[in-house]
């Protein structure tokens, strides 16, 4: 039996937005590796991120405690956050003759776009010239050797080892998975929740979780730029979460369907990032 138009809609809307919600979730890679930070609700779309300094005068007490200056120089990082989103047209008799799959194909689309604009957003911060370079860099190939290279420099920053991870574009990855395989390692299980964290994770190398991400761009010359860090090296701001919205169009007899969010992100401290520049062509 046929739907109404009004059942038809009301079935539409309801499950574009579990599904663009669910897809978003678990897509979006890039938010579970980093540090968020919850602006909902509080007024403007920027957001002043704290940044402690290392204590430095640290030592055995022998008499009074002189102060530790450094700890007086706290300095902050402004996350400024914008909308992003996308926007479809479902025509009424597309709605009419087949509501659950128009609706979670059209939700899974908005959820994974603005996923998709959510990691690209975080990726687009490995590439800066304020970051220390562990990749072999432009035109060569990527190895673990380059990773575990990474790792050591922020290591030897006092970086702590829980949390470290290492994202790199599928190109940049080949080599590595190659190598894990026929090295007997194994491509499987991490402790991420979603989706994104289980579908593109490689394997762990030196205590540091690998994932590939095609958000990262490939350059005119065929390089990306790959980056191992710290939660704590990214932040993130949430000022809104996945929201649907509709309008009707009755002279196209249709609706259209608005997916959005608002978020921004910056690098909190470069000492805890380390960008791996290397070759992104498949030869």
């Amino acid at each position: 039996m046929a739907l109404t138009l009004q059942n038809a809609i009301g079935h539409l809307f309801e499950d574009i937005t579990q599904a663009a919600q669910f897809t978003f979730n678990e897509n979006a890679l890039m938010r579970n590796l980093v540090t968020q930070y919850n602006m909902q609700g509080t007024p403007g779309m920027t957001a002043a991120v704290p940044v402690y300094p290392k204590a430095t005068a640290v030592g055995a007490i022998t008499g009074d405690l002189s102060d530790d200056s450094a700890l007086n120089t706290m300095t902050s990082v402004d996350i400024e956050a914008q909308e992003f989103g996308n926007m479809t047209t479902v025509l009424d008799i597309n709605a009419e003759s087949s509501p659950q799959s128009v609706a979670q194909d059209v939700g899974r689309v908005l959820g994974d776009g603005v996923a998709q604009a959510m990691d690209e957003v975080i990726v687009d911060l490995f590439n800066s010239g304020a970051i220390t370079e562990a990749g072999p860099g432009a035109g060569a190939e990527l190895t673990l050797e380059h990773i575990m290279k990474g790792v050591a420099n922020l290591r030897n920053a006092s970086v702590p080892m829980t949390g470290l991870v290492c994202v790199l574009h599928p190109f940049q990855a080949f080599n590595v998975k190659k190598t894990l395989l026929n090295a007997g390692g194994s491509l499987s299980n991490n402790d991420l929740a979603n989706k994104a964290g289980r579908d593109y994770f490689i394997g762990r190398v030196a205590g540091v979780d690998i994932y590939e991400s095609a958000s990262i761009d490939v350059d005119g010359s065929g390089d990306a730029v790959g980056a191992v860090f710290h939660p704590q090296a990214i932040g993130l701001v949430m000022k809104r979460d996945l929201r649907i919205a509709t309008q009707r169009d009755e002279s196209a007899r249709a609706s259209e369907v608005v997916a959005s969010a608002a978020f921004g992100a910056a690098r909190l401290s470069n000492a805890k990032i380390a960008k791996l520049t290397a070759d992104a062509t498949l030869a």
